[in-house]
């Protein structure tokens, strides 16, 4: 399944590498309570949250539908298939952590993809799942990729998971800005910045501001939500 989606849309270019994936795996451990063991990222891409959870101390693995992943993710392990029409190949009840993050909103049927997730769980098993905010990117920010299917809100991430079989569900809005997860107290800066009418990349072309201020005004508009299950 060699798309060119990974080496075109996340490539190095468009998408230089940050230490963003480090600061995002530091947190969902500090938050969750996640313990060292076995992690498998459900859409790896280019494995920068397989190094950051590496990095943890975790044992990681990875699934992706692009066949680039492979060569991408070196040298973790690997599995390429179609999530929505074969079985993933990881055995059942093997995974302390399932991480999926911009990946369900791209898929057809996401319950399909979900029921998986809960297959490889090991009973106590976490699932932490990240998608956009349907309502705050259905103005725009939802169709900048053009192969995004499925939006969700905060109810539907919950059915979701509800139907797939997990409990203590938990779902809620997540900004991607390191300093308000260690300042909450900062939301309301970030709420003002995000009615603001003001342009920002890749909405917009052709800006004239840094990419520290461009990253403030788009992350404060572009809210994603992160639902959270236990087998």
């Amino acid at each position: 399944m060699k798309n060119l989606y990974l080496k075109t849309v996340y490539s190095k270019e468009r998408r230089p590498e940050t230490d963003y994936p480090i600061k995002l795996a530091n947190h969902l451990i500090s938050k969750y309570g996640l313990i060292k063991g076995k992690i498998l990222d459900l859409g790896c891409g280019r494995g920068e949250m397989l190094n950051a959870f590496s990095h943890g101390g975790f044992e990681v693995y990875g699934a992706d539908l692009d066949s680039d992943a492979r060569e991408l993710c070196r040298p973790h392990r690997v599995e390429v298939c179609d999530f929505e029409n074969e079985k993933i190949t990881y055995d059942d009840n093997y995974f302390d952590y399932i991480f999926s993050k911009s990946v369900i909103e791209h898929l057809n049927n996401p319950l399909l993809v979900s029921k998986e997730i809960y297959r490889m769980l090991k009973p106590g098993g976490k699932i932490i799942l990240m998608t956009p905010s349907w309502q705050h990117t259905r103005w725009g920010p939802f169709y900048l990729d053009f192969t995004h299917k499925t939006p969700f809100t905060i109810p539907s991430l919950k059915d979701l998971l509800l139907l797939s079989g997990f409990k203590e569900i938990n779902a809620s809005f997540f900004f991607q800005l390191p300093l308000l997860w260690k300042y909450p107290f900062l939301k309301f800066m970030f709420a003002f910045i995000s009615i603001l009418p003001i342009k920002y990349s890749p909405m917009h072309e052709k800006l004239f501001i840094s990419e520290k201020l461009n990253k403030v005004i788009r992350f404060s508009k572009e809210a994603m939500i992160i639902g959270v299950g236990e087998k």
